[in-house]
């Protein structure tokens, strides 16, 4: 037996061992961590799992779980790093940035979410922690809260509804209808020749760009404030986060009156990568690069996952890139 195995299979001995010692003591038997009165609640998967009513200690395994928790005032006790990051998201700034954690986008680390002492686990499809679902049920409650591909407006309201924060949702939905009402009309008056402006979304990388597709969460944010996509673009299915790879043989393809350029690592590296960019020969022929609207974005919440709080940094940077 090798030493990965004999491993993982302490680390699940020793929640087994901590659940039937909340167990003993009159606790639920769901989870580890969990305590006092529940209910239940049928996830993603279609299965009915035992929650607290008011859980208080939630670990967030995935980035739109983390920013939907931050956007209902809720602060997870643990969460996964960003994709391209070695923390939480930076686009969640310094709240988000004191979180211990405890995964990353390739799985779980049981041993670190055991000492958090979770009383809720939240997972999506987006990481592999959707894998080790089982594992993890033996430390606390755990649900598959939503699918990427439903869009992030049913993600955040089954967060809310687990979390018990109906108002906080509210709230947060009505901000974010009122700033896209705003940015609406900024767009409405950078009309290119008698046509809304179209615009591109690409995760930048050394081997050259993903073009995101009009069934992003960006792609939806874009479309809401009166942008077009290239007409290549639209058939694009990013409903996964993935995209189309495009050879930097073929930069063209990327072109649009807006360019967004998102590179995982954040928006100073971004902006690294578009100084890198602009000497290919391709790229400094661009349409957008000609007219000077080329702007880094971080890619996590363009081009990777996030939630309520990554739509509002994504509408943030519509508007500074239209006035």
């Amino acid at each position: 037996m090798n030493t990965r195995l004999l491993r993982l299979l302490s680390l699940i001995a020793a929640a087994l061992l901590m659940s039937a010692a909340v167990t003993a003591c009159g606790g639920d038997s769901s989870g580890a961590g969990a305590s006092g009165p529940s209910r239940e609640y049928t996830d993603a998967r279609g299965v009915a799992v035992d929650i607290p009513q008011q859980p208080g200690k939630i670990v967030t395994l995935a980035e739109g779980a983390l920013d939907a928790a931050l956007a209902l005032g809720v602060t997870p006790v643990g969460t996964t790093s960003a994709r391209g990051q070695t923390k939480a998201p930076a686009y969640l700034g310094a709240e988000a940035a004191g979180i211990p954690i405890v995964g990353t986008p390739r799985g779980p680390n049981l041993q670190q979410i055991l000492k958090t002492r979770p009383d809720l686990i939240l997972v999506d499809d987006t990481t592999a922690s959707r894998n080790s679902l089982d594992e993890l049920s033996k430390i606390a409650p755990t649900l598959l809260i939503a699918k990427y591909a439903d869009g992030w407006e049913k993600y955040f309201k089954a967060v809310a509804d687990v979390l018990g924060k109906p108002e906080q949702y509210a709230t947060v939905t009505g901000e974010i209808t009122t700033e896209i009402g705003k940015v609406k009309q900024q767009v409405a008056a950078k009309q290119v020749n008698g046509r809304a402006p179209t615009a591109s979304i690409v995760r930048w990388a050394a081997d050259g760009p993903t073009v995101i597709g009009a069934n992003s969460l960006p792609g939806w944010v874009l479309r809401q404030v009166g942008f077009t996509r290239p007409a290549a673009q639209e058939k694009i299915n990013s409903q996964g986060r993935s995209g189309d790879k495009v050879s930097l043989e073929y930069l063209d393809v990327i072109d649009a009156d807006y360019l967004f350029f998102g590179v995982l690592a954040g928006k100073d590296k971004a902006a690294e990568e578009l100084s890198a960019a602009r000497k290919l020969p391709g790229f400094g022929t661009l349409g957008a690069n000609t007219s000077g609207k080329v702007f880094p974005v971080d890619g996590v919440p363009w081009t990777s996952g996030s939630g309520p709080l990554g739509v509002k940094s994504v509408l943030t940077e519509i508007a500074a890139a239209a006035r």
